[in-house]
């Protein structure tokens, strides 16, 4: 065989001089061929990557793009809008990317617990514009219902809306305050828990609370007793204390179970009576309380004059803002009360709510 088909390896110091090891000379064209096969390979394999993001790269002036997910990539076919989805609309698209992963269930880490009347509906509907915060459709009375406790905390973490890493789960149900027992099932399930409670006028917030127990049986509505039959025990003429419409506004007696197994500053206190004139401050003061960026800006507020309070201002699909009220019972008109018992509910309110003041250390105008 000529020596002009074989190449010799015997450069000094890269090889062993051993001149009957050889190979066959390779054309330049088939070198080329090769490495041009193998650079449109790795190329065609890097596109192909799933951590490859072709939105992220550089622009021409050096700056990066950065392009948000949608959140309905998060979404299986089952579980899209209109197919049976438990995703909550609330979860829009301005939360930060490195919060969109571990979207799951989890226990709520702060609980709306009361009190009743007193504008937790509004705070819910308030705290779901904030892209941080997820919270539960409905009252879910797993702490005060001992038949739903007994259930344990897998399934009431199975009732929780599905949250991203970052945010926060909350759930409002507005008769853990004044319930027994659910302070320490609650403080069974996280020593650390953060709980929002707010309170209204107590006179005023009883009044309502007997108007939504009237107007909430259709049918015999037209038969309740009024106010003064039910609050005043007709065989000594004193407070009906064990009237369930009244019991709630007895903010002192509460709070003491409370403070037995949670120190007061887990507990953020909300001044009902200042959610209905100014909910931006309180909602701001809400958002201090858990930690998070102040989102809820003063222009989500606005006052209705048709309603006679405050309404929000929420993103709309077309991008503009659209006006959203709470529901019809907000707002209704209180029937007047008796002059007599209302001087005998403000001399049994009276004392409480100066102990409830020394308590909190923070007065109210009642």
């Amino acid at each position: 065989m000529s020596p002009n088909n074989y190449i010799y390896h015997e450069e000094a110091g890269l090889f062993p001089r051993a001149k009957g090891l050889c190979c066959r000379r390779i054309s330049k064209t088939k070198i080329l061929g090769v490495l041009l096969f193998v650079a449109i390979a790795l190329f065609i394999l890097m596109l192909s990557s799933p951590h490859y993001d072709l939105m992220n790269q550089k622009d021409d002036s050096g700056m990066k793009r950065h392009v948000l997910p949608k959140v309905t990539d998060y979404w299986g076919p089952a579980s899209r809008p209109g197919h049976g989805s438990r995703f909550s609309d609330d979860i829009q698209n301005n939360i930060p990317v490195h919060k969109k992963t571990d979207l799951r269930q989890r226990l709520p880490q702060c609980l709306i617990i009361g009190v009743k009347k007193a504008g937790t509906g509004a705070m819910v509907q308030y705290l779901k514009l904030h892209p941080d915060i997820v919270i539960a459709d409905k009252e879910l009375n797993f702490f005060d219902y001992e038949r739903n406790f007994k259930l344990g905390f897998d399934y009431y973490k199975s009732l929780m809306p599905p949250s991203y890493e970052g945010q926060i789960t909350m759930e409002k149900t507005s008769n853990y305050f004044h319930n027994k027992d659910t302070e320490w099932r609650v403080y069974s399930m996280n020593t650390s828990m953060k709980m929002i409670l707010l309170v209204r006028e107590p006179i005023a917030r009883a009044v309502s609370d007997y108007l939504q127990r009237k107007l909430k049986d259709k049918t015999t509505k037209e038969l309740t007793p009024s106010f003064e039959e039910l609050i005043i025990r007709p065989k000594n003429g004193k407070i009906n204390e064990g009237y369930p419409g009244i019991r709630p506004s007895f903010y002192y007696k509460h709070m003491l179970r409370w403070l037995k197994y949670f120190p007061l500053a887990q507990i953020h206190i909300v001044d009902g009576d200042n959610l209905v004139r100014n909910p931006y401050e309180e909602v701001h003061a809400v958002e201090k309380f858990l930690g998070l960026p102040h989102l809820i800006t003063p222009d989500r507020f606005v006052f209705s004059d048709k309603k006679g309070f405050y309404c929000m201002s929420i993103d709309g699909f077309n991008g503009t803002r659209q006006e959203q009220c709470l529901s019809r019972g907000k707002g209704r008109k209180h029937p007047d009360i008796d002059e007599g018992v209302m001087e005998m509910l403000t001399d049994l309110f009276r004392p409480l709510n100066k102990q409830f003041y020394k308590l909190i250390g923070r007065k109210f105008d009642w």
